[in-house]
């Protein structure tokens, strides 16, 4: 007995494996669109707001852009420091205004450094 005869005698296994598909869908449907990692395109497409911490002034820039600037900073983000600021002569002074967001950030940034000995302390793995 081939699949065609056996949904055609027993039409609820059809059903079933349709609203199972339509269901899988939805999750995933859902799923995607609440993308909170830390690298996802939404995330990294996001503005964030920069304060320079010696003249208190703030500028926005992309939060990859952002990112991608402290990641080639050489060794660990000093949490007191930050991004190199146009206000202040290039002197790294610009940190996220969300204070919570930088900390955060530098957190998650070091520890990627130190996972790949970016930080010059080499990795085992």
């Amino acid at each position: 007995m081939g699949i065609r005869e056996t949904l055609n005698e027993k039409p609820m296994i059809g059903r079933t494996i349709a609203f199972l598909a339509i269901a899988a869908a939805i999750y995933f449907a859902f799923r995607a669109g609440s993308n909170k990692a830390p690298d996802s395109l939404e995330r990294r497409s996001q503005m964030v707001t920069i304060r320079d911490t010696l003249t208190g002034d703030e500028w926005e820039m992309n939060r990859g852009r952002f990112e991608r600037l402290l990641l080639t900073q050489q060794g660990q983000i000093d949490p007191n420091g930050g991004i190199p600021s146009k206000f202040s002569d290039g002197k790294p002074v610009g940190v996220l205004v969300d204070k919570n967001d930088w900390e955060e950030t530098v957190e998650r940034i070091n520890a990627m450094k130190a996972h790949y000995g970016a930080d010059g302390s080499g990795s085992d793995g």
